[in-house]
């Protein structure tokens, strides 16, 4: 316990630095060079918050070379399941690309990780209120067509018992209003470090994410788009049962 209130307590006081020393200088930056200097230091905030865990962080690609040659102004759009809290920081560190996320509008209010993540363009999504709800939605679209590359949570929720739910059609109009690039992610372990409806939290877990092969939209015949969401959630099913 005095081990995770020592960790707890220097990630948040690097938080705190950061934000300090590092913030302002968003301000003399162009949008894109602002978002992408947001999104690095995010990275960095994400890497420090494993790191106070003492988090294994484990990459698998089924194509490196693939995903290096992705094309970001054709729009990518990563599709992951959601096991915790620890899924953006997890997401973050793990990937080489620098990417922005669709998260609960909750998250818009946490203490400076929420600051970064607006400042990373990430899109906080108001499921309360569903005409605000669509106005986000369509930001999403603009920011991903931009060359953003956005994570996207289809399930809408964290799990409640580790297990994957089913993911809404509605996520994947993302993917299908940019005619974008689709890379499923299948994240496993931070369910482990922190599970839903609990502030414990678990130190030295082995999280898992695998980055599977891109779907190009424009390749899917029109018929096949409808099933789209479960195309894509029976591709991290395997590969999370596989781990």
């Amino acid at each position: 316990m005095l081990g995770l209130i020592l960790a707890s307590s220097t990630g948040f006081f690097l938080f705190i630095f950061i934000s300090i020393f590092y913030l302002p200088k968003i301000h003399f930056l162009s949008e894109r060079k602002g978002v992408e200097y947001s999104r690095r230091k995010l990275k960095w905030l994400s890497r420090m918050v494993l790191r106070s865990l003492n988090v294994k962080l484990r990459v698998k690609y089924k194509n490196r070379k693939a995903i290096n040659s992705l094309d970001k102004t054709k729009g990518i759009i990563f599709v992951c399941n959601h096991q915790s809290n620890l899924d953006i920081p997890a997401i973050v560190t793990a990937l080489h690309m620098d990417v922005g996320f669709v998260a609960k509008h909750e998250m818009k209010s946490w203490p400076f990780f929420g600051t970064w993540m607006k400042k990373s363009n990430c899109i906080f999504l108001n499921r309360e209120n569903p005409r605000e709800g669509i106005k986000d939605m369509k930001k999403a679209v603009e920011l991903i067509k931009k060359g953003y590359p956005t994570v996207i949570f289809p399930e809408g929720e964290r799990t409640i018992d580790g297990n994957i739910l089913s993911f809404k059609k509605g996520s994947f109009k993302l993917a299908t209003e940019t005619n974008g690039i689709i890379v499923p992610l299948t994240l496993k372990g931070t369910y482990n470090i922190q599970k839903r409806g609990t502030l414990k939290m678990n130190r030295g877990q082995l999280v898992t994410l695998v980055v599977d092969e891109p779907i190009f939209i424009e390749d899917i015949p029109k018929e096949e788009l409808k099933n789209l969401n479960t195309k894509v959630r029976d591709i991290i099913v395997r590969n999370f049962e596989a781990v």
